[in-house]
């Protein structure tokens, strides 16, 4: 069988181990994830292909943001590599497992790669590692979202609730409308026409001068109407 190579990947750092055919450890050291010590790594990958003529089997555990790093050094150089979720990495290495230590982990890794199939990424599939990144931070922004929209509507029950039922929440005019008016006090004594002017002006689409008037005639009668649970204080 090939060499394998595991990394145990952490903050700025891995732990690396290479193990023979023969499933014993011939090397192990740590290596920073600097240029420097990604240039050594790829001198010692290449020298392992050009000594047996066949690319060593690598792999290591995805850690979030700390793995990007060397993921970007495997896909730079075009080797293939299996890149393991923490939960897939977990019960794979359960057999092996005697204590938890970065060392262990790394070399549990590799001694597991000898008997588990395992999927390699190629260094070729960058456009999918893009989309793949970008849909996952897409989600993230997502869920950034609707935990901030769920704040914003338990803070406006309490100054302006009306608010919610005058304009889309999700629109930009909503969001220009709550600094604008956080609080019905701050409606009180605007006329008609300063208040349509301000929502004329804080929103980034084309809204006719009707439309403004009817939401600052609405605007108007709500803070008339509203009585919220805190001050304009």
């Amino acid at each position: 069988m090939k060499h394998v190579i595991a990394f145990d990947v952490s903050m700025g750092k891995s732990y690396m181990v290479i193990y023979n055919g023969l499933k014993k450890c011939i090397y192990e050291a740590e290596i920073k994830h600097t240029k420097p010590e990604f240039e050594k790594l790829r001198a010692r990958i290449d020298e392992l292909i050009e000594g047996y003529e066949d690319p060593p089997y690598i792999v290591f555990e995805s850690t979030g943001v700390y793995s990007q790093q060397l993921e970007r050094f495997m896909r730079d150089n075009y080797y293939s590599y299996c890149l393991l979720n923490p939960l897939e990495a977990k019960k794979q290495c359960d057999a092996l497992r005697i204590h938890k230590t970065d060392k262990s982990d790394a070399h549990q890794l590799a001694l597991t790669h000898f008997s588990v199939s395992r999927r390699e990424t190629n260094g070729t599939d960058t456009l999918f590692q893009q989309l793949k990144s970008l849909s996952r931070f897409y989600s993230e922004l997502d869920d950034e979202l609707s935990v901030t929209r769920s704040r914003m509507h338990k803070v406006i029950q309490l100054t302006f609730p009306e608010l919610e039922k005058l304009f889309t929440i999700k629109s930009d005019l909503f969001l220009n409308i709550v600094q604008l008016f956080p609080h019905p006090d701050f409606v009180q004594g605007l006329s008609k026409t300063i208040i349509k002017n301000k929502i004329r002006a804080n929103t980034n689409k084309n809204i006719s001068g009707a439309m403004a008037e009817k939401k600052a005639i609405a605007l108007i009668e709500a803070s008339q109407q509203s009585y919220p649970a805190v001050s304009s204080s």
